[in-house]
């Protein structure tokens, strides 16, 4: 079953956020707002309640997910991630959204860009009501990454000896008037400047190895630490580009501190939220009038 059991990793490591924030977070936490969701702890056909609570600043937050229990009277953490509310707003066309158990936390999959290059991304805000999202719905979300780990590309160059496309360049020295053996040489293959993005697949499939140019940055703190916001572009479907911010922490980084213009390497978690999806909440607490 898919989980945040690494999730917590672009900020902090797991133990310590079970140690000394997750308690925090619930009792110092911004209440946002409530949905409708299953009986998570009975499975029963009873409604309950799902609350969101948030600590942190308009840019970062750490999101908790708290499930009512209206049979016992209480209630019980159901999950809780690291929450992006700054990312970049995409047209995302929907393929399928796929819950996680209890439907609350899933997955949207999709495309961008009008070549349509394919995505798929934690939805922060799935219990808000993106189960009823169906398949070529065209919808405004805010994309993000968060790294797991960031560093200068290792790799700048490499040879390619044999195979097509070595083929295909000997044979164009060639033409060109050189001697067999000149033909025959290595093609260099550069890798500064590139722009890749390679999706995992299984319970991972949100999350992405990529490279890119660092063409802006920015820095704010959260919990003490500071957090690097990186634009580039990650992928150059046809003639198009498709950016997406990149976060990265301190904790991350360990000791690397990003510059503009370099070229980077790592691997990301990729999240996104409807621009509106706080709106679809309930604003006052249950049992409130």
């Amino acid at each position: 079953m898919p989980s945040h059991g690494d999730h917590w990793e672009t900020l902090y490591s797991a133990e310590d956020y079970v140690q000394t924030k997750i308690s925090r977070d619930i009792q110092d936490g911004r209440w946002v707002g409530s949905a409708d969701c299953v009986d998570v702890e009975g499975g029963t056909d009873r409604t309950e309640q799902v609350v969101c609570l948030r600590w942190g600043s308009d840019r970062l937050v750490n999101q908790i997910l708290v499930v009512s229990n209206s049979a016992e009277q209480r209630n019980s953490l159901l999950s809780g991630y690291p929450v992006v509310l700054d990312g970049t707003p995409t047209e995302v066309t929907i393929s399928k959204v796929e819950p996680w158990e209890y439907g609350i936390e899933g997955w949207v999959h999709g495309s961008v860009t009008s070549e349509g290059a394919p995505i798929c991304f934690f939805d922060t805000m799935y219990f808000a009501g993106t189960a009823a999202l169906g398949e070529g719905c065209v919808v405004n979300y805010q994309l993000a990454g968060m790294a797991y780990w960031l560093r200068p590309i290792q790799m700048r160059s490499f040879e390619v000896r044999e195979g097509a496309m070595w083929e295909v360049e000997k044979q164009r020295r060639l033409d060109a008037g050189e001697s067999l053996s000149e033909a025959s040489r290595p093609v260099q293959i550069h890798m500064t400047g590139a722009s890749i993005f390679l999706p995992r697949d299984g319970d991972g499939r949100d999350d992405a190895q990529f490279q890119g140019v660092i063409e802006a940055i920015d820095t704010f703190d959260h919990d003490g630490q500071k957090i690097y916001r990186l634009e580039m572009v990650l992928m150059r479907p046809g003639s198009e580009e498709f950016r997406l911010p990149v976060y990265a922490s301190e904790y991350v980084l360990d000791g690397y501190v990003p510059r503009l213009g370099e070229d980077i390497e790592g691997m990301l978690w990729v999240q996104g939220r409807q621009i509106d999806a706080d709106a679809a909440l309930t604003v006052l607490p249950v049992g409130e009038p």
